[in-house]
């Protein structure tokens, strides 16, 4: 969250500095050229000429300058947005390879699979369990990137092996269970906050789901306790219930 803010003000803090060193001299200078009742000849001195210029009689700069600053922290903070939401929703195949190749760190995690167990060979749907809480430490930190299809070691699995114990045996299959198992787990609010794509790599599909920080807490329901998860460093951790407190207050601060 405080990452979130910090980023933001610097794009408000570019942008109204922008508008106020650029845009107000230019604004200034083109109303002195065109509608001042003063006439400029080239032949005066620059300095003159830059005086003339900026600094017009009929025009109350600070309050020009209030303005025009204003409006570019309001233009920062729109495309700081942009951004946001353009990076969430829109990485290629490369940029996945990239991720893989760099490793899991506190935005990146990786998942074998979404409920095939390697170990026993079959299909275990409690691993099911293992995504959705990965899901929520991503939903109550400040989002991130979970790949389904890949191991630890980022080794390349893919996703046909999910493909088979699923009653759709094709991505929209896998997409649908996915969407299912989160709406019912945290809302169906929620599922705007995931985006969901596939990128074959290695003549595999690989799943990535895009997820964005969510702005309520995100509990996970397993048997009879209700726990709150968060991705710090490379790993998913369970909070307790004064570390859960203790969070959501800082983050509210």
């Amino acid at each position: 969250m405080k990452t979130y803010f910090k980023r933001l003000f610097i794009w408000q803090l570019a942008g109204g500095g922008i508008f106020l060193l650029v845009l107000s001299p230019v604004l200034l200078a083109v109303y002195q050229y065109e509608f001042s009742s003063h006439q400029i000849s080239f032949e005066q001195n620059l300095l003159d000429i830059y005086q003339q210029l900026l600094f017009p009689d009929d025009i109350d700069i600070p309050i020009l300058n209030i303005i025009i600053s204003t409006i570019g922290t309001i233009i920062g903070t729109l495309l700081y947005s942009l951004k946001r939401r353009i990076s969430v929703k829109n990485l290629s195949t490369s940029d996945i390879i990239t991720l893989i190749e760099k490793g899991e760190n506190a935005k990146v995690e990786f998942k074998s699979s979404l409920r095939y167990d390697y170990r026993q060979i079959k299909t275990n749907k409690n691993l099911e369990d293992v995504i959705l809480k990965s899901i929520a430490g991503f939903l109550n930190s400040d989002g991130g990137v979970l790949l389904i299809g890949v191991n630890d070691d980022g080794e390349i699995l893919g996703i046909a092996n999910d493909f088979w114990s699923l009653k759709t045996k094709t991505k929209d299959g896998f997409e649908q269970r996915l969407m299912l198992i989160i709406s019912n787990a945290f809302g169906k609010d929620i599922c705007t906050k995931i985006h969901v794509s596939f990128h074959e790599i290695e003549n595999k599909d690989v799943c990535s789901l895009l997820i964005e920080r969510s702005k309520r807490p995100i509990y996970f329901r397993d048997n009879n306790q209700t726990i709150f998860f968060l991705r710090t460093g490379n790993v998913t951790n369970p909070l307790s219930t004064s570390e859960t407190v203790e969070y959501l207050e800082s983050k509210n601060t």
